[in-house]
């Protein structure tokens, strides 16, 4: 049980939680070219279009960066128009 002086910690933990889950499926939709589900995605209160699921020898991967990769340009355009994904992020060379 909770007590009362850790609620807030909870909730911000749980916040934290779906952030992360929401952010993840993000990339993944990003990665799998699925315009409709990343822009679904980008509705939601906790997602961050920025959020980077690894690291390889050419930087952080990111939503932005596995549709670029991957070629999917609608999706690309989709996370730019969003206007929160970090177009400078770490291996964005692939814009």
């Amino acid at each position: 049980e909770i007590e009362e002086k850790d609620w807030g910690k909870k909730w911000k933990n749980d916040e934290t939680t779906e952030s992360v889950r929401v952010s993840r499926r993000l990339v993944e939709a990003a990665k799998n070219g699925d315009v409709e589900e990343v822009k679904r995605l980008l509705q939601h209160p906790l997602v961050d279009p920025s959020f980077v699921v690894g690291r390889d020898r050419w930087g952080e991967k990111t939503a932005l960066r596995e549709a670029a990769e991957n070629g999917h340009v609608e999706v690309v355009r989709a996370l730019l128009e969003d206007g929160r994904a970090d177009v400078a992020a770490d291996g964005s060379a692939a814009l």
